[in-house]
């Protein structure tokens, strides 16, 4: 059961915010109710409505017409900011009138309504999570990018989800990224005031806000499954990785792991420059734990619910399996070879074993060496293969060895019944990221 964590929202003004322009604004359907007969009595106070006026007016630089609309509550959105001077004057605990706030909006164009979050919930520690890995905070401009849409239409939903709002996914100009973009007073005021987030850079020092690591396992998690969704990687060995700039930020991903019951270890990269954690090589069983820290449809759920229930995909043709088999195991800028160049040597060779395919590769790639480390990882590559069958796999003898026994190895064959494969599935009208 989730335990109630309150959010104050007397927190999102900003105290150096001298502009009545960019001032959060308050509506609810019961507030001007309840600030009617406490404005009353702070009135008699001061010995009138005017002069109660003329006090906001000198303190905030208002002007009459703008102190006198609050007093005598002429609008229905009236100021954060004088609400929270009325809950001073009268000596009330701010979550006595915040209780009666619906919405909020910054008093300048454009002028989006958002639903007041006066809670923490698992959505919005989701969206906290993915700032904190991805995203990017300049003024009231927030900015989160992926190379998955999938990614960004998961995290629309807990936007949507918290704050009533919508957010259109945008592809980014020359790159293979995804992007959502907005400009939002409020939100970003959420990011700092209640989160604790800088504006401008933060690589180096992001870490779980206090708030949620306060707050029960299940917040905590949260936001986890947020961070890892969008900074986590799932590769073809069947294995988690997150690899940050960040220590804190790695050891609180650290610590929530190590609460859920998951295996994996950390260590700094030789490099010194990363921080890393990352799980063994995965059982299904384990895969069936270590999902659960992955939004449904995001990209890494994906890949681990390929491994875990198999492909779902068919193919019509080749090119059109070897489509899907590239989206989801694309190229990386530091591999020598990708999947789709080892299927295309298989295909061309249409029966080989290792050896034969290392040497192929080198002359196809115009490299000097394949071997050590670089031959070896061409077994996550044929691992895939198989799982897809896309090749069959058998053990041939070789000849004998010059001491003892005979040369057995793996022999790979192509596979030309397309029909037969089981590629990755993904619906391109939600994950495809191209």
């Amino acid at each position: 059961m989730n335990n109630l964590v309150k959010i104050d929202l007397f927190k999102l003004i900003d105290e150096r915010e001298k502009r009545l322009e960019s001032w959060v604004m308050a509506n609810g359907e019961n507030l001007k109710e309840i600030l009617k007969p406490l404005i009353e009595k702070i009135s008699i106070n001061f010995g009138s409505k005017r002069k109660f006026a003329n006090y906001l007016m000198s303190k905030y630089n208002l002007s009459q017409s703008v102190s006198e609309r609050f007093v005598w509550l002429m609008k229905d959105w009236v100021p954060l900011i004088l609400i929270r001077e009325v809950a001073d004057l009268v000596k009330i605990d701010y979550f006595d009138i915040q209780n009666s706030i619906s919405y909020l909006k910054i008093n300048q164009p454009p002028l989006r309504v958002y639903r007041a979050v006066k809670e923490l919930s698992e959505d919005l520690c989701k969206i906290v999570g993915a700032h904190a890995a991805d995203g990017t905070l300049s003024g009231n401009l927030i900015r989160i990018t992926d190379g998955y849409k999938s990614d960004l239409v998961v995290l629309s939903k807990w936007l949507e989800n918290s704050f009533d709002v919508k957010y259109k996914i945008k592809k980014v100009k020359n790159s293979n990224e995804w992007a959502i973009e907005f400009h939002s007073g409020v939100i970003s005021l959420y990011l700092r005031k209640v989160f604790d987030f800088p504006s401008g850079t933060k690589v180096y020092t992001v870490s779980e806000p206090e708030i949620i690591r306060n707050a029960s396992l299940n917040f905590r998690k949260s936001f986890a499954l947020g961070a890892l969704t969008f900074e986590a990687g799932v590769g073809m060995k069947h294995q988690v990785d997150l690899c940050v700039s960040s220590k804190e930020f790695r050891d609180s991903i650290a610590d929530i792991l190590v609460l859920l019951n998951l295996r994996f270890t950390k260590m700094k990269n030789m490099s010194g420059e990363y921080w890393r954690l990352w799980s063994n090589k995965l059982t299904k069983d384990e895969a069936n734990k270590w999902i659960a820290l992955f939004e449904p449809n995001s990209e890494k759920w994906l890949l681990l619910n390929d491994y875990i229930n198999g492909y779902r995909g068919k193919a019509s043709n080749f090119e059109q399996a070897l489509s899907g088999l590239d989206k989801v195991y694309p190229s990386k800028s530091a591999s020598k070879v990708c999947l789709k160049d080892v299927l295309m040597a298989i295909k061309e060779l249409n029966k080989t074993h290792r050896y034969e395919l290392v040497s192929y590769l080198c002359k196809k790639s115009n490299l000097n060496s394949y071997g050590g480390k670089w031959a070896h990882s061409l077994m996550n590559y044929l691992n895939i293969l198989k799982e897809v069958n896309a090749i069959y796999v058998t053990r041939e003898n070789f000849g004998k060895k010059k001491s003892f026994g005979s040369i057995v190895r793996e022999v790979y064959i192509y596979n030309p019944n397309i029909s037969e494969w089981k590629v990755p599935f993904r619906d391109n009208n939600v994950t495809d990221n191209y």
